[in-house]
């Protein structure tokens, strides 16, 4: 599916089919970065200047000159906590997302689009313009990423306030906020003073591989479950997956490693659990993992077995994969749900 024009799709939860009763209350801590996908073809991105298959951090001023060039642009408002987030206000959960946003235009389809989708916002507005975050991919499925993280990075310039801790709440942090170790633990320490659960999705294998002691020092005291892919659980463990599953498994969090077209592993003391995925041909990568975490999660708040959980993990993401952005129908989340819940 493509949109022709920088206007936001409509979000909307599917209230007739969410189960009552509260089932998850989930507060998304994290970089506030519109995601914006264009279908380009292989010569594009290299007539911008940049190698196909990069990661290219920008400035404001040269993402606008790219902005202007990109074909058909499809928008959703993005960030791992806020992907996570939007994906479990439509399961059913109560989401909040905590970021930075610019006082612009972006920043503010941006709320209207989180809003749509049922999540409750706690944005603060930076003289900086809103983060972007542009996918181009290619016909062969080959992506090549640019950057621009804006106002996202002054949220960690405010002290997170009380109110943002609830009993009974879980809270989802993101890696990415490694940058800034005082900020992290004051989440953290917020969270845990109230009692809440607590999820860590790594996220960054730089900022991983530069803070690993720091990250090793929380798991014990910090976390409950902990995300990361292959590339950023070897990083921390400093081993292979199944040694470093080994070293790390009793460190306290259930450890959880998304592998892609591998499926994902589960870790906590003596117990090791695989889940499958089918094959499939992604549209956009954009979101997966982050809406794995959703999954994951909702499912467990629903009381079901680490196997399900994962198996609902899988199932969300494969929704994810075969749509641009986070442009997924509601309805077909609620029935992966329901095909994993029954």
């Amino acid at each position: 599916m493509r949109e022709a024009s920088l206007a936001l799709p409509s979000g909307g939860v599917v209230e007739s089919e969410k189960e009552s009763g509260g089932t998850m209350d989930i507060v998304g801590i994290g970089n506030a970065l519109m995601d914006i996908v264009a279908f380009v073809d292989e010569d594009f991105a290299p007539s911008l200047g940049f190698h196909n298959g990069m990661t290219v951090h920008l400035g404001s001023e040269r993402i606008a000159d790219v902005l202007k060039a990109l074909p058909d642009p499809i928008l959703s408002a993005g960030g791992g906590a806020a992907n996570t987030a939007r994906v479990s206000a439509i399961l059913g959960a109560k989401a909040t997302f905590v970021g930075s946003v610019g006082g612009d235009a972006e920043g503010r389809a941006y709320g209207q689009d989180l809003q749509e989708s049922g999540v409750e916002l706690r944005l603060s507005t930076s003289p900086a313009p809103t983060g972007l975050f542009i996918n181009l991919v290619r016909p062969d499925g080959g992506r090549t990423v640019l950057v621009s993280p804006g106002a996202a990075l002054d949220l960690c310039l405010e002290v997170p306030p009380e109110s943002l801790f609830r009993a009974s709440s879980l809270l989802y942090l993101e890696g990415f906020l490694l940058r800034d170790r005082s900020y992290f633990l004051a989440c953290l320490e917020g969270a845990r003073s109230r009692g809440m659960r607590i999820a860590i999705d790594l996220g960054s294998y730089s900022l991983v591989e530069a803070e690993r002691d720091f990250v090793l020092e929380l798991l014990t005291d910090y976390c409950d479950v902990l995300f990361a892919n292959d590339d950023e659980f070897c990083s921390l463990s400093g081993l292979p997956l199944t040694e470093g599953l080994d070293l790390l498994a009793d460190s306290g969090p259930e450890i959880v490693v998304k592998r892609s077209e591998r499926g994902s592993v589960y870790a906590k003391g003596d117990v090791r659990l695989e889940s499958p995925v089918r094959v499939v041909y992604p549209v956009d990568e954009t979101g997966a993992g982050d809406s794995f975490a959703a999954g994951y999660l909702y499912a467990a708040s629903r009381g079901l077995p680490p196997e399900r959980c994962l198996r609902l993990g899988n199932r969300i993401a494969e929704e994810v994969l075969l749509v641009p952005g986070l442009l997924v129908s509601p309805e077909r989340l609620i029935r992966a749900y329901s095909s994993v819940s029954a």
